[in-house]
């Protein structure tokens, strides 16, 4: 007889690395989002060095296969269409973040010219080089 499923904890509860996993493929069914494909990770919505407690909430987290993983990771895909996909209807914000702005992956706020003014990531090597490689680095401006 198989385990039953433990119920899903409130999108604000702060989980283990461990749960963080179980509960956000639990709530996918296994499945990536985004296809149907197994989930192969609990991706991060908002990177989770942005949280000082390392940002392991269920409504920060979305059970991808390892293509919509990198795309999350390069912004290609939204956060809003992550927390769409992932069923995410609190989403959980870092300490000083505001609920009234738009921010990438990285915590870059999307402005309304299109570009994104750097945030408390600027300068992290994962953060360029996930930019890079999705061809928008080039849109990441700096406040004088």
């Amino acid at each position: 007889m198989a385990a039953r499923p433990k119920p899903l904890p409130p999108e604000d509860a702060l989980l283990s690395r461990a749960d963080f996993k179980l509960f956000v493929f639990q709530r996918a069914g296994g499945k990536c989002i985004f296809c149907s494909r197994p989930a192969a990770d609990a991706h991060h919505v908002l990177e989770r060095k942005l949280f000082p407690d390392g940002g392991y909430y269920s409504g920060n987290g979305a059970a991808v296969c390892d293509l919509h993983h990198w795309q999350c990771e390069t912004t290609e895909l939204s956060v809003e269409r992550v927390r769409e996909a992932a069923g995410i209807s609190r989403p959980v914000l870092p300490p000083g973040f505001e609920a009234d702005l738009q921010y990438d992956k990285w915590g870059n706020v999307l402005r309304a010219d299109g570009l994104r003014q750097a945030g408390p990531l600027r300068d992290d090597d994962g953060m360029r080089r996930a930019l890079t490689t999705g061809r928008v680095i080039s849109l990441l401006v700096y406040a004088p």
